[in-house]
């Protein structure tokens, strides 16, 4: 569904004509606030860092929403929480000397107060990641995560992008940029009825995802042995 048409459902639900550009703005905001509630795959996108070495510390893209997956070169780093990250080393308040637990790998160096090596695990800290050991080098790292949906620009009637919520799920992103009409008006009578279609239109676009994803996953290429042998010899011509 392209922007205009969404908007103009909106005014319709509100009575207004008087709200596009806050509108505009509501729709980004719900498209947002659908996203945080499901991971759509189309959001599951993939982009490459360099590191600095002796740098531990890399901000994450501006875009990121979540349930990161990170590698460095070739080794898939392993998240840990803070409290393991302290497991995993010793440190000495007075003398501020870090020990790496496990054995260090040809070519890395301790010092007193670092450790610097290809890294092997990360912990996010907001919008943040700490790579374990700091890594000596220049590595390559590739992130996957799932990712905002881009921001639409207000004012336009049509759409910046292809966007596959408004597409696939026009009713929960409708009734979403109600409520939020409907909340900036106090109007007591319109929240609770947009609310509880919101949440309707929300349960039934997650069930639709999950089907859709159970029945990508059950998808298999057909083999000789799911055919009787009179339909195996028809369609091969054989014997007929």
């Amino acid at each position: 569904m392209i922007k205009s048409d969404l908007r103009s459902r909106t005014r319709d639900y509100l009575d207004r004509s008087d709200l596009d550009t806050k509108i505009d703005g509501w729709i980004n905001d719900v498209r947002l606030d659908l996203a945080l509630k499901y991971n759509f795959r189309y959001l599951y996108v993939e982009s490459t860092a360099s590191t600095t070495a002796g740098e531990s510390t890399y901000s994450l893209p501006a875009d990121y929403l979540g349930h990161l997956v990170l590698w460095c070169g070739s080794k898939k780093l392993m998240r840990v929480s803070p409290r393991e990250l302290d497991n995993l080393t010793e440190t000495d308040i007075n003398a501020g000397a870090s020990v790496r637990l496990l054995p260090l790998e040809s070519g890395s160096s301790v010092s007193s107060t670092s450790i610097s090596a290809p890294p092997d695990y990360y912990i996010e800290r907001g919008m943040e990641v700490e790579l374990y050991p700091t890594p000596d080098a220049v590595y390559t790292l590739t992130l996957k995560y799932y990712a905002q949906p881009a921001t639409w620009a207000t004012g336009s009637s049509t759409n910046d992008s292809y966007d596959y919520i408004t597409t696939f799920h026009p009713e929960a992103v409708i009734w979403g940029v109600a409520l939020r009409g409907a909340m900036y008006l106090d109007d007591d009578k319109k929240i609770p009825v947009f609310a509880a279609a919101y949440k309707s239109a929300v349960e039934e676009m997650i069930a639709r995802e999950r089907a859709n994803l159970v029945e990508d996953q059950n998808i298999r290429i057909k083999t000789w042995t799911d055919f009787d042998l009179t339909t195996f010899k028809r369609m091969f011509r054989v014997g007929v």
